[in-house]
């Protein structure tokens, strides 16, 4: 039985990967994280896999305190040129945030198939793989409080409060500031989203599989106009099918 560990900028998910199957999947605040772990505890874990990008000091913490509690010694996916059948789109390979480098090989292996991945988290990052296994690149947009800040400077706006929660379920234009705030956001990312979808579609002449996942990935899926497989654990599922792989792992 496996222990898997997303750990994000401000959100952390674990769960347990068994036979090829996720479960007891729980998400806690990643300050809190060690916490949610010593929940775990109690279950047969023999090996424990780590996707982080949090500081390296941070995940000797994580490594310590793993060791200390299920007796196994921890091991994380970092960003490589390449790793089962997935080639890294990258200059700098190991400049590839290590959970969207999880992502892109995990969803890869599989569907097999050419792939969009949007991961709509602190930001919303957004990969492209080709049928082959080719990491094509990738583009970085803020996500939602990103994007509330950023009206800090306008006198007119910067009191607004805003909650991704409040968001019309369709793009018509805003009778008010707040909701022209909430509709332009969704405008602006949706419309992003498609144009790449139409880009790579041109570009390898075969529609992509695209794939949302993050905290509110399944609301943005609701405004697109594209087919979009929703999956909420992808991170989780990808580390899991990696490591069904052969050593696949470098030690923290």
């Amino acid at each position: 039985m496996k222990l898997l560990i997303d750990v994000g900028n401000s959100q952390t998910k674990i769960g347990i990967w068994n036979y090829g199957r996720l479960s007891n999947v729980s998400l806690s605040e990643t300050k809190n994280f060690l916490k949610n772990i010593s929940r775990y505890k109690k279950k047969s874990i023999n090996e424990v896999y780590i996707t982080s990008v949090i500081s390296s000091k941070e995940n000797k913490k994580l490594q310590t305190y793993i060791e200390r509690n299920f007796k196994v010694k921890s091991k994380q996916i970092k960003s490589t040129k390449s790793l089962i059948g997935v080639k890294n789109g990258y200059k700098q390979p190991s400049k590839l945030g290590n959970d969207r480098w999880c992502t892109i090989v995990g969803a890869y292996n599989l569907f097999k198939v050419p792939l969009i991945i949007v991961d709509c988290g602190t930001a919303i990052s957004i990969d492209c793989v080709n049928g082959y296994g080719q990491h094509l690149g990738g583009y970085i947009l803020s996500g939602f409080d990103g994007y509330s800040k950023s009206f800090s400077n306008a006198d007119k706006l910067k009191k607004i409060k805003l909650n991704k929660k409040n968001i019309k379920n369709n793009l018509a234009t805003a009778k008010n500031t707040k909701d022209a705030l909430l509709s332009g956001y969704m405008l602006m990312v949706t419309s992003a989203i498609e144009k790449i979808f139409k880009q790579l579609q041109i570009k390898i002449r075969k529609k992509p599989l695209l794939i949302l996942t993050g905290a509110y990935g399944k609301q943005i899926s609701s405004h697109l106009s594209i087919q979009v497989k929703n999956e909420p654990n992808l991170v989780l599922k990808s580390l899991g099918v990696i490591s069904d792989r052969k050593n696949p792992f470098m030690n923290i």
